[in-house]
């Protein structure tokens, strides 16, 4: 699938770190702001400013969905939401997305997803609608936890969308307490800055998903989870840096102009008569592979530096020569001598039969 024209798409990033009644989640801000920087920036996406909104904190059920209700109407070829908070379970298990005076006794003061699932699936029109959720469920929050929402993947049954969420419904999704960003969208950072070796480009949503939860899994960090509707898998609106970044460096290689071999000096060549010296590393190869062949044993020699070995003089050859041509002999002489062997036992037995 082709890259989504940034001019005719919108993003609605949003994050809630801060909270009256649940734990703050310092790391969230970090994640809208780093993400949005991405999805602007023309080597990732390429959204205009105003095509991606960033909403940090907002206060009320009509803010949020205000913001994602405008971006819908006007996208046409793509639509991404992000959230990125707590995640509150009402008693029959609906997500509620956490506002910051929201908790488990004024649900009144979340947005429930499916609302917000009612803006990306029927007020949207566009080609390609994402919604990617890093969000937890409060009931279970822990300092440096954020608790998964229940079987968020379900709730994306619609045709042209994709969902990724940060966990499955057993789960915790950590926000470590310390670093930059939540584990989830810090891989989702990590994968967009530099981008994923051997992935297209652009970058498909099932790749990006693929490459995330294999470096989560690696981590011993929870794993997400994806659910995709009419090849939303496919959907693509990022580049893949890291093949830009292969590229670029290739091109560099093949654009370094060759050395000027004319202005080098030649070496003065040697003009002694003395007999060439054997070069001692093809020697010893030759001799090794020959013997190797013959079943005899080998040589470790052959595995040693050039600089290791020593040096083989005019004298030595002549030796290791008369050496072989008197262990041939010495081979003849055994062979007539069995042979001659055998021959005296069997007329032995002749004749004294």
């Amino acid at each position: 699938m082709d890259l989504a024209n940034p001019a005719k798409s919108r993003a609605v990033l949003i994050g809630v770190d801060r909270y009256q009644h649940l734990a703050n989640l310092p790391g969230v801000s970090n994640n809208v702001r780093r993400l949005a920087g991405l999805l602007r920036d023309p080597g990732v996406w390429g959204l205009p400013a105003e095509h991606c909104v960033a909403l940090t904190n907002p206060e009320s059920y009509e803010e949020l969905l205000d913001e994602v209700h405008t971006a819908a109407n006007a996208a046409e070829e793509a639509f991404v939401v992000y959230f990125s908070g707590h995640g509150l379970l009402s008693l029959n298990g609906d997500l509620h997305l956490a506002l910051p005076k929201s908790d488990n006794e004024r649900l009144y003061r979340a947005v429930p997803y499916d609302s917000l699932r009612h803006e990306v699936v029927d007020t949207c029109t566009a080609l390609s609608r994402v919604v990617i959720l890093d969000c937890c469920y409060s009931g279970r929050a822990l300092k440096g936890y954020m608790n998964p929402a229940a079987k968020l993947a379900d709730l994306a049954e619609a045709e042209g969308t994709y969902l990724m969420t940060a966990s499955s419904e057993t789960q915790l999704a950590w926000a470590p307490e310390g670093e930059e960003f939540t584990a989830f969208s810090g891989e989702l950072v990590k994968a967009l800055s530099e981008g994923i070796p051997d992935a297209p480009d652009p970058l498909q949503m099932d790749s990006l998903f693929r490459h995330v939860r294999r470096e989560l899994k690696a981590k011993g960090r929870p794993v997400p989870q994806q659910r995709a509707r009419n090849a939303g898998h496919t959907i693509a609106f990022t580049r893949n840096r890291w093949s830009a970044t292969s590229t670029g460096s290739a091109q560099e290689r093949t654009d370094e102009p060759p050395g000027d071999t004319a202005a080098q000096p030649t070496a003065p060549q040697p003009t002694t008569s003395e007999p060439t010296v054997p070069q001692p590393v093809n020697e010893r190869a030759f001799v090794e592979d020959r013997l190797s062949a013959d079943g005899t044993r080998t040589y470790q020699a052959i595995d040693m530096d050039d600089d290791a070995r020593p040096a083989v003089a005019d004298g030595d050859d002549q030796h290791m020569a008369r050496q072989r041509r008197w262990r041939e002999v010495r081979n003849v002489a055994i062979v007539v001598g069995v042979y001659a062997a055998v021959v005296g036992v069997i007329v032995i037995v002749l004749f004294n039969s």
